[in-house]
């Protein structure tokens, strides 16, 4: 039924199991391509001969091939001149491709490689890395320069903490594999490079967009929202401002996306239906032409690249007359955009924002139709808190999967955040266009700086509420897709209301609610003790039951981004309800017991000795130096990320005794022992 209803879900889906297969299985390109040319003369044949017909299914198994060919060759590393191909290089030459990211000690840039050094010879080569250089070498590296570096390239680490963001990976997905930071001597600049004119423009864009708004805006809050909301550049957010928004529900805003296009495209629509007909083939072209110059703009980011393809084909359906089934038309977009860039499928925003439009899409028209206002001002209200709510619906599986946790207040807050920022919109985009007329760009100006001070205090104050936000919600890869299997039925439900259906509800709910209550069951009898990798530090997690006590030095303890990447997915697994701190001097010989498990845990160097009943010997700070019974020693060693590699292969090589096991960190990741 669905599948007929919506003839390119089939389509779609065969695209996405060909890219979600392509990293696990590599196929030869050459067979695929053969494969893929014997089907598309089979499909060819059966709209010749009608008898046939049954031929055309062979369109699934082609997009599927279609999925694996396009990960092939979106993968950089299938090209024989990319750098990781070229073994020992000494230099490289690479060209700076995106906008300068400022860090607190660094600027971090990506990188595309133009060619390598062997001895004396300059290659051509390929790929992308990520390239931090520090503040102190007093160079701002700027879009277009090239750069002849030291080769020191590192590949991004996987993470080493439990249920902790997979950094490498998510990078990986977008085709950057190494990083390198770069010190005053290690690199020299060498000129400039063309690049994509589209992409050059971009660039030069942004960096008139942060001119202007910098003119205007005073605090950095202020330029973090105005650039991210507007242009879709977020160097300038800062981290509380993304908690503010991410607690109310509205951090879609900050992320320039479907909603952003979706109001350029009414007020485009309004605006340009005034002077011309729409359904002309004038009026279409402008309305094109001025969204896909919005989306350079912005970076060409998935959720942008999505929101403009849908609404150019709604054009264009409006133009042939072929605007009745805009799921379909929603679908197609994405088989589009999946081509080209098979990996945006994994793009968390570009999955939210496909399913929320999906909710409006589907969802809207049933919860509309529910009840019926004659007031314009209640029917507007109700109609925008139903695009909140339907795309609320099909966005929270995903919501709770990658984030953990659900903004209470979103019904009260995206309305609010929806209309101001259909208002800060059109004006920021007004004040980049006028800005060199005097008085009337001041004007514009000002009034943009007042209106993100009201979206910033409407969001603030809701984050401010008592229990605004429900967190450490953990949900199975299993349970998004029974949760999107109960809002399908839910929705067929609200246009079918049959005994059959609320059955059907009634069990999936059940079968929820008894994985619930078994995880639950399972934390409560949980029993850890975690030895965590942080990066030139150490902390210690002990779990009983849903409590965990955080063991740490003074100046860890306590801060934010060590419990936000460090932490909170692997507490929000265990579902930890109570949280305890215990902090630690920076120096010194600490010892303490554990459900009969004793810890010795040496920073720096000490007066005593190392007591020979302890369990684990935790050590810091390159303490193993000045440790002299080591040998002697016969438990479980274990170094933390505050060791130096110098450190670590001295006491491997010569102090640790042949009875005693020795975990180091930085190589196994964090180590949890069941206690």
């Amino acid at each position: 039924m669905i599948l007929r209803s919506y003839p390119a879900l089939r389509y779609f889906l065969a695209l996405s199991a060909g890219i979600f297969i392509y990293p696990i299985y590599k196929f030869n390109i050459n067979y695929i391509w053969i494969t893929t040319g014997i089907l598309i003369f089979l499909v060819s044949f059966s709209f010749k001969m009608p008898k046939f017909h049954w031929l055309k299914y062979a369109l699934l198994p082609i997009f599927f091939l279609l999925g694996l060919v396009s990960s092939h060759y979106f993968d950089d590393r299938n090209s024989e001149i990319h750098y990781s191909h070229k073994k020992g290089f000494g230099k490289y030459l690479a060209v700076i491709d995106s906008y300068t990211e400022v860090k607190p000690k660094t600027y971090k840039v990506i990188a595309k490689i133009l060619a390598v050094k062997n001895t004396s010879t300059w290659e051509k080569s390929s790929g992308q890395v990520l390239l931090y250089f520090n503040k102190e070498a007093s160079v701002y590296p700027k879009f277009g320069e090239v750069f002849a570096i030291k080769n020191n390239l590192r590949e991004i680490e996987p993470p080493k903490n439990p249920l902790e963001f997979d950094y490498k990976t998510y990078q990986a997905r977008k085709n950057i594999f190494s990083h390198q930071f770069l010190r005053e001597g290690d690199f020299i600049k060498a000129g400039s490079h063309s690049l994509n004119p589209v992409f050059t423009f971009a660039n030069y864009l942004n960096v008139y967009t942060h001119r202007v708004f910098s003119s205007f805006l005073d605090t950095p809050k202020q330029l973090g929202v105005a650039e991210a909301l507007i242009g879709g550049m977020k160097a300038e957010l800062d981290f509380e401002t993304k908690q503010w928004y991410s607690a109310t529900g509205a951090i879609h805003v900050l992320a320039v996306s479907g909603m952003h296009v979706a109001i350029l495209f009414w007020v485009l629509n309004a605006s340009l239906g005034l002077i011309l007909n729409r359904r002309k083939l004038p009026f279409i072209l402008t309305i094109l032409t001025l969204l896909w110059t919005y989306a350079v703009f912005t970076g060409l980011s998935p959720s942008v690249c999505r929101s403009t393809v849908m609404f150019s084909m709604i054009q264009m359906g409006m133009y042939f007359r072929r605007d009745d089934n805009p799921v379909n038309t929603l679908l197609l977009s994405a088989i589009f955009l999946l081509i080209i860039e098979p990996n945006w499928i994994y793009d968390v925003g570009f999955q939210l924002s496909y399913m929320a439009v999906l909710g409006i899409l589907v969802l809207l028209p049933v919860l509309k139709s529910a009840v019926v206002f004659r007031n314009k001002i209640l029917r507007w209200l109700w109609e925008i808190s139903m695009v909140s709510i339907a795309a609320q619906i099909f966005t929270l599986p995903l919501t709770l999967y990658y984030f953990h946790q659900f903004p209470n207040y979103f019904l009260v807050a995206n309305p609010l955040v929806s209309l101001v920022s259909t208002v800060l919109l059109p004006l920021g985009l007004t004040v980049l266009i006028i800005y060199p007329i005097p008085i009337i760009g001041s004007f514009s100006g000002i009034l943009l700086k007042y209106t993100i001070d009201i979206l910033n205090g409407i969001v603030y104050y809701i984050q401010g509420l008592p229990n605004a936000l429900t967190t450490g919600i953990q949900i199975s890869v299993l349970s998004v897709f029974l949760l999107y299997f109960l809002i399908s039925l839910f929705v067929k439900y609200l246009e079918y209301p049959e005994a059959r259906l609320a059955k059907s509800i009634a069990f999936i709910v059940f079968i929820l609610s008894a994985m619930g209550i078994y995880k639950v069951s399972h934390q409560n009898r949980q029993h850890e003790l975690t030895f965590h990798f942080i990066p030139n530090g150490s902390g210690i997690s002990y779990i009983q039951g849903r409590d965990a006590t955080f063991i740490s030095t003074d100046s860890l303890v306590n801060e934010p981004l060590i419990h936000q990447f460090h932490l909170k997915n692997y507490y929000d697994f265990s579902g930890i309800k109570n949280k305890n701190i215990a902090s630690i001097k920076e120096k010194g010989s600490y010892q303490f017991e554990i459900e009969n498990k004793k810890i010795q845990w040496v920073k720096g160097k000490i007066k005593t000795g190392i007591d020979p009943k302890t369990d684990f010997l935790l050590i810091s700070n390159n303490a193993g130096y000045y440790i002299e019974d080591l040998k002697d020693y016969h438990g479980t060693i274990i170094l933390d990320g505050s060791n130096t590699k110098r450190s670590i292969e001295k006491l491997s090589k010569e102090k640790i005794g042949p009875d005693s096991k020795l975990i180091v960190l930085y190589e196994t990741g964090s180590r949890t022992f069941s206690m």
